[in-house]
Protein backbone atom coordinates (compact mmCIF):
# COMPACT_ATOMS: atom_id res chain seq x y z
CA UNK A 1 0.00 0.00 0.00
CA UNK A 2 1.41 3.57 -0.95
CA UNK A 3 1.90 6.28 2.32
CA UNK A 4 -0.69 8.71 2.79
CA UNK A 5 -0.76 11.82 5.35
CA UNK A 6 -4.63 11.86 5.07
CA UNK A 7 -6.81 9.49 7.04
CA UNK A 8 -9.97 9.59 4.82
CA UNK A 9 -7.81 8.95 1.75
CA UNK A 10 -5.80 6.37 3.60
CA UNK A 11 -8.70 4.42 4.92
CA UNK A 12 -10.42 4.50 1.14
CA UNK A 13 -7.07 3.25 -0.13
CA UNK A 14 -7.02 0.56 2.66
CA UNK A 15 -10.84 -0.34 1.80
CA UNK A 16 -10.11 -0.60 -1.65
CA UNK A 17 -7.16 -2.90 -1.10
CA UNK A 18 -9.83 -5.43 0.77
CA UNK A 19 -12.83 -5.36 -0.97
CA UNK A 20 -12.13 -8.11 -3.45
CA UNK A 21 -11.06 -10.50 -0.30
CA UNK A 22 -12.76 -14.11 -0.80
CA UNK A 23 -13.61 -16.30 2.21
CA UNK A 24 -10.65 -18.30 1.10
CA UNK A 25 -8.36 -15.97 1.11
CA UNK A 26 -9.32 -14.21 4.13
CA UNK A 27 -8.68 -17.64 5.56
CA UNK A 28 -5.13 -18.09 4.17
CA UNK A 29 -4.19 -14.63 5.41
CA UNK A 30 -5.63 -15.91 9.24
CA UNK A 31 -3.79 -19.49 8.59
CA UNK A 32 -0.79 -17.55 7.89
CA UNK A 33 -0.78 -15.11 10.96
CA UNK A 34 -1.51 -18.10 12.97
CA UNK A 35 1.59 -19.57 12.08
CA UNK A 36 3.83 -16.32 12.43
CA UNK A 37 2.30 -16.47 15.98
CA UNK A 38 2.95 -19.88 17.19
CA UNK A 39 6.48 -19.68 16.29
CA UNK A 40 6.70 -16.18 18.64
CA UNK A 41 8.50 -15.83 21.82
CA UNK A 42 6.57 -13.30 23.22
CA UNK A 43 2.96 -15.23 22.04
CA UNK A 44 4.61 -18.53 23.32
CA UNK A 45 4.91 -16.58 26.84
CA UNK A 46 2.11 -15.19 26.79
CA UNK A 47 -1.06 -16.64 28.88
CA UNK A 48 -3.44 -14.50 28.29
CA UNK A 49 -3.77 -12.85 24.99
CA UNK A 50 -6.59 -10.40 24.06
CA UNK A 51 -7.57 -10.70 20.06
CA UNK A 52 -10.71 -9.88 18.26
CA UNK A 53 -13.03 -11.64 15.67
CA UNK A 54 -12.20 -10.72 11.52
CA UNK A 55 -14.96 -10.08 10.33
CA UNK A 56 -15.88 -10.08 6.60
CA UNK A 57 -13.31 -7.41 5.57
CA UNK A 58 -10.17 -8.25 7.68
CA UNK A 59 -8.04 -11.68 7.88
CA UNK A 60 -10.29 -14.49 9.05
CA UNK A 61 -8.68 -14.76 12.79
CA UNK A 62 -10.31 -18.03 14.04
CA UNK A 63 -6.82 -19.48 13.62
CA UNK A 64 -5.46 -17.61 15.74
CA UNK A 65 -8.06 -17.50 17.99
CA UNK A 66 -8.09 -21.52 17.79
CA UNK A 67 -4.16 -21.13 18.53
CA UNK A 68 -4.67 -19.35 21.22
CA UNK A 69 -7.56 -21.95 23.12
CA UNK A 70 -5.99 -25.24 21.87
CA UNK A 71 -2.23 -23.83 23.54
CA UNK A 72 -4.14 -23.35 26.65
CA UNK A 73 -3.87 -19.43 26.83
CA UNK A 74 -6.75 -17.49 28.27
CA UNK A 75 -8.65 -15.93 24.94
CA UNK A 76 -10.33 -12.86 25.43
CA UNK A 77 -12.53 -10.78 23.18
CA UNK A 78 -13.72 -7.57 22.74
CA UNK A 79 -17.28 -6.76 24.11
CA UNK A 80 -18.66 -3.46 23.20
CA UNK A 81 -20.16 -1.63 26.52
CA UNK A 82 -21.07 1.73 25.13
CA UNK A 83 -20.55 4.32 22.06
CA UNK A 84 -16.40 4.20 21.54
CA UNK A 85 -16.05 1.74 24.39
CA UNK A 86 -15.85 -1.95 24.80
CA UNK A 87 -14.04 -4.72 27.38
CA UNK A 88 -12.64 -8.10 27.91
CA UNK A 89 -14.35 -10.84 28.25
CA UNK A 90 -12.66 -14.71 28.26
CA UNK A 91 -13.90 -17.25 26.20
CA UNK A 92 -13.31 -20.66 26.77
CA UNK A 93 -14.84 -21.71 23.13
CA UNK A 94 -16.18 -20.16 20.08
CA UNK A 95 -19.10 -21.65 20.58
CA UNK A 96 -19.84 -19.03 23.12
CA UNK A 97 -19.70 -16.11 21.08
CA UNK A 98 -23.06 -13.82 20.16
CA UNK A 99 -23.50 -11.71 17.93
CA UNK A 100 -22.57 -8.01 19.52
CA UNK A 101 -22.11 -4.81 18.34
CA UNK A 102 -22.86 -4.59 14.34
CA UNK A 103 -23.21 -8.50 14.38
CA UNK A 104 -19.50 -9.10 15.46
CA UNK A 105 -18.98 -12.02 17.62
CA UNK A 106 -18.61 -11.46 21.04
CA UNK A 107 -18.19 -12.78 24.79
CA UNK A 108 -21.74 -13.17 25.78
CA UNK A 109 -23.14 -10.69 28.56
CA UNK A 110 -22.60 -12.75 31.85
CA UNK A 111 -18.88 -13.52 31.11
CA UNK A 112 -17.09 -11.61 33.56
CA UNK A 113 -14.95 -8.48 32.38
CA UNK A 114 -11.27 -8.62 32.47
CA UNK A 115 -8.66 -6.73 34.53
CA UNK A 116 -6.68 -5.12 31.93
CA UNK A 117 -3.53 -5.81 33.49
CA UNK A 118 -4.14 -9.66 33.50
CA UNK A 119 -3.82 -9.17 29.74
CA UNK A 120 -0.38 -10.23 28.52
CA UNK A 121 -0.83 -9.62 24.44
CA UNK A 122 -3.37 -7.33 22.76
CA UNK A 123 -3.70 -7.99 19.22
CA UNK A 124 -5.43 -5.53 17.07
CA UNK A 125 -7.27 -5.20 14.25
CA UNK A 126 -6.41 -2.32 11.48
CA UNK A 127 -7.41 -1.22 8.09
CA UNK A 128 -3.59 -0.75 7.73
CA UNK A 129 -0.48 -0.22 9.38
CA UNK A 130 3.12 1.85 8.97
CA UNK A 131 6.80 0.19 10.55
CA UNK A 132 6.44 3.01 13.05
CA UNK A 133 3.91 1.48 14.55
CA UNK A 134 0.92 3.59 14.03
CA UNK A 135 -2.17 1.60 13.09
CA UNK A 136 -4.89 2.95 10.99
CA UNK A 137 -8.09 1.64 12.23
CA UNK A 138 -11.81 1.95 11.28
CA UNK A 139 -12.42 5.20 12.77
CA UNK A 140 -14.35 4.31 16.49
CA UNK A 141 -11.19 4.63 18.93
CA UNK A 142 -12.24 1.38 21.08
CA UNK A 143 -8.89 0.07 20.55
CA UNK A 144 -6.75 3.47 21.25
CA UNK A 145 -9.53 3.54 24.30
CA UNK A 146 -8.88 0.28 25.38
CA UNK A 147 -5.21 0.24 24.94
CA UNK A 148 -4.92 3.57 27.39
CA UNK A 149 -5.92 1.49 30.29
CA UNK A 150 -4.03 -1.61 29.29
CA UNK A 151 -0.17 -1.99 29.84
CA UNK A 152 0.64 -5.44 27.51
CA UNK A 153 2.02 -5.18 24.23
CA UNK A 154 -0.04 -4.81 21.09
CA UNK A 155 0.36 -6.04 18.04
CA UNK A 156 -1.39 -5.49 14.54
CA UNK A 157 -2.79 -8.36 12.67
CA UNK A 158 -2.08 -6.41 9.26
CA UNK A 159 -1.85 -8.15 5.66
CA UNK A 160 1.42 -8.09 4.52
CA UNK A 161 -0.20 -5.80 1.26
CA UNK A 162 -1.79 -3.54 3.46
CA UNK A 163 1.24 -2.06 5.51
CA UNK A 164 2.44 1.52 3.83
CA UNK A 165 5.45 3.36 4.39
CA UNK A 166 3.84 5.89 6.53
CA UNK A 167 0.15 7.01 7.62
CA UNK A 168 -1.14 9.49 9.46
CA UNK A 169 -1.70 9.79 13.21
CA UNK A 170 -3.32 11.89 15.73
CA UNK A 171 -1.70 12.55 19.36
CA UNK A 172 -4.41 10.11 20.71
CA UNK A 173 -3.26 7.25 18.34
CA UNK A 174 -1.51 4.24 20.34
CA UNK A 175 1.11 3.00 18.32
CA UNK A 176 2.25 -1.27 18.74
CA UNK A 177 5.15 -2.73 18.74
CA UNK A 178 4.74 -5.59 16.45
CA UNK A 179 2.79 -5.93 12.73
CA UNK A 180 2.10 -9.48 12.23
CA UNK A 181 1.64 -10.71 8.37
CA UNK A 182 1.13 -13.67 6.98
CA UNK A 183 4.82 -13.62 6.46
CA UNK A 184 6.38 -12.16 9.44
CA UNK A 185 6.09 -10.53 12.34
CA UNK A 186 8.20 -6.90 12.30
CA UNK A 187 9.40 -5.02 15.35
CA UNK A 188 8.13 -1.28 15.05
CA UNK A 189 10.09 1.18 15.40
CA UNK A 190 8.71 3.97 17.62
CA UNK A 191 9.60 7.61 16.45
Amino acid sequence: MEGCTDKARARALARQLRAGWTPAQRRQLGEGMARQLAGWPLWQRSGAVFAFCGTAREPDTRPVLELALDGGKTLYLPRVTGPGRMEAAPVRSLAQLVPGAWEIPEPPADAPAAAPETINLVLLPCLAAAPDGVRLGWGGGYYDRFLARCAAPGAVLCPEALIAPFLPAEPHDAPVGWIVTERRILACRQG
